[in-house]
């Protein structure tokens, strides 16, 4: 049986534990990528009176296969473009221009793989290979970890030519900001 100061010493080293395996509140994926503490985010810059570009740095996320062509990278890759397409309609929003034409784009995603080996110790999740002569099998443990993170960078002309294929800015603003207002990452 245990005394009420030990319930209480339990208690209270369990509380520790668990607060400290809470991760970093969510943050709004849309904010400016300078705020503090973001790692991901927008930037602009002015390339001169009529051109902004526009870049968006996605949040890190695992990557399953760790290549750019799986489903979570094109996943974020087109998070990142229209979020970067909703920073390029607020900031013609703000100057008072009706429309914007994208004339430049580019679109990436990085890639940083990690193998993680350990010899002679069980590893989580890892993966076991015997290596050696039998009767004298060891185990080489390793594991592989993938994360990747999107960037969209666009070269945005406010005053647009005629015959150019534009964004209305009201509407790509207004579609955008339904689909993304209160989006945060990580994902509750």
């Amino acid at each position: 049986m245990m005394t009420p100061a030990g319930r209480i010493v339990v208690v209270l080293l369990l509380s520790a534990i668990v607060g400290g395996c809470q991760s970093a509140p969510p943050q709004p994926l849309m904010q400016p990528l300078a705020s503090e503490g973001g790692e991901f985010g927008y930037r602009d810059r002015d390339l001169d009176a009529e051109r902004v570009e526009v870049t968006y740095v996605g949040p890190r996320f695992r990557d399953t296969y760790g290549d750019d062509t799986s489903t979570e990278a094109t996943a974020a890759r087109d998070q990142a473009y229209d979020l970067a397409l909703w920073r390029a309609a607020q900031i013609a929003k703000e100057r008072g221009h009706p429309s914007f034409a994208v004339i430049q784009e580019r679109r990436d995603v990085d890639n940083n793989t990690t193998v993680e080996r350990s010899y002679g110790f069980p590893y989580p999740y890892g993966y076991r290979r015997p290596w050696g002569p039998w009767p004298y099998y060891d185990y080489d443990d390793y594991s592989v970890r993938s994360w990747s993170r999107a960037t969209v960078t666009l070269v945005v002309d406010l005053t647009p030519a005629a015959g150019a294929e534009t964004f209305d800015t009201a509407v790509t603003e207004e579609r955008l900001r339904h689909r993304y207002l209160g989006a945060k990452w990580p994902p509750a």
